[in-house]
């Protein structure tokens, strides 16, 4: 974040209109937003960070005195996701008849209490959420699943998710922009070494939940399936929890976000088996990179491999036994050049950046 806190400064000499940017946590696609907002606007950054749910008064007095000193000087009100975070600056920017937008992300609009997961299952989160989207000016969403669409992957949850299903009333204007990939950066690094029958996946913090959210408990099974394969994990295991592995896994607990190209160029497949999904940023990375996915059909990643992969209908090991044989005996050179392509085409950060400050300039 340095260099953000660097940009923000020099661009907050230069006069520029100010844009309020409340976020919770610092992710590659934070980065990329903020550092697009920096161009046109001086960036006043508020982090809702509480590290206990007891600590969240203190952060809603924060962030209102944060609010009530930099209105005045605030044209538009951005939060990245909805919920807690994102009530003060909705109601605050109508009060002062300002602009609001939220970027929603996933799970601030879905719920999935078979996983404990999403911020739509419980009060009252679910309540601050939903008024946040209904009240602000505008939505941004990486994707149309999570306006609303039919979920179909697993009968275990909802027939349906996005917020718009779980409050018909919310009719806030909404605009779909994709993440963006940097395909200068993720690209296939020609000094690594594409190993056969090698298969990769992400989840930055293994625990109960993510366990299955992000679909590793298939994964490890697929490893039981295949002993001839290589799998790796990259994420790191949370402290106390276990599970059964393979000895076929492989986990890599830290990359740093340099060396995170040149590993993901020595994969063949990249496997994203999530329960939900809302766009599938590391997806996108291991695509730009040559790796042919493997996805569960949720949210839109069947439209972000389009015909470069594999798509898993149901959450099935059976069936997923069947894609893996297939994927394992297809034209490997001819689908690693369409999964690159494809992300260039569709997916590029040039892509969203033009889109966003197109939109926000439009918005004031």
């Amino acid at each position: 974040m340095n260099d953000i806190i660097e940009i923000l400064d020099f661009s907050e000499k230069e006069n520029k209109p100010g844009l309020f940017y409340c976020y919770l946590s610092v992710s590659s696609f934070v980065e990329q937003d903020i550092k697009s907002f920096q161009e046109s606007f001086s960036v006043k950054l508020f982090p809702f960070q509480p590290s206990h749910k007891l600590l969240l008064p203190v952060f809603f007095i924060k962030q209102l005195l944060f609010l009530l000193w930099n209105s005045r000087s605030t044209s538009i009100f951005v939060c990245q996701f909805a919920g807690y975070h994102s009530f003060l600056p909705v109601v605050i920017s109508k009060i002062l008849h300002k602009i609001s937008v939220i970027v929603v992300g996933g799970t601030d609009c879905v719920s999935m209490p078979s996983i404990g997961y999403g911020n739509l299952r419980k009060l009252p989160l679910r309540w601050f959420t939903l008024k946040s989207l209904k009240y602000t000016k505008h939505i941004i969403s990486p994707s149309t699943s999570l306006i609303e669409c039919d979920y179909t992957y697993s009968n275990n949850d909802f027939p349906n998710q996005g917020y718009r299903f779980f409050d018909k009333s919310i009719i806030t204007p909404v605009t779909v922009i994709f993440n963006g990939i940097d395909t200068n950066r993720f690209n296939p690094v020609p000094d690594s070494v594409r190993r056969k029958n090698t298969f990769l996946t992400v989840c930055t913090k293994i625990d109960n939940r993510n366990f299955y959210l992000k679909g590793i408990d298939l994964f490890i099974e697929m490893a039981r399936h295949f002993p001839e394969c290589e799998f790796t994990i990259i994420g790191r295991v949370t402290p106390g929890f276990y599970f059964s592995g393979s000895p076929n896994v492989t986990f890599i607990d830290y990359l740093s976000p340099d060396s995170l190209p040149s590993k993901m160029s020595e994969f063949t497949f990249y496997c994203q088996l999530s329960m939900s999904e809302g766009f599938g940023v590391a997806l996108a990375e291991a695509m730009a990179c040559g790796c042919i996915p493997i996805v569960s059909k949720v949210g839109i990643m069947d439209f972000i491999i389009g015909d470069s992969g594999f798509i898993l209908e149901k959450h099935d090991a059976g069936l997923l036994q069947s894609l893996f044989s297939k994927a394992i005996g297809a034209d490997i050179e001819s689908l690693t050049k369409k999964a690159r392509n494809r992300v260039v085409e569709l997916f590029n950060i040039q892509i969203r950046k033009s889109a966003l400050q197109r939109l926000i300039n439009d918005l004031i």
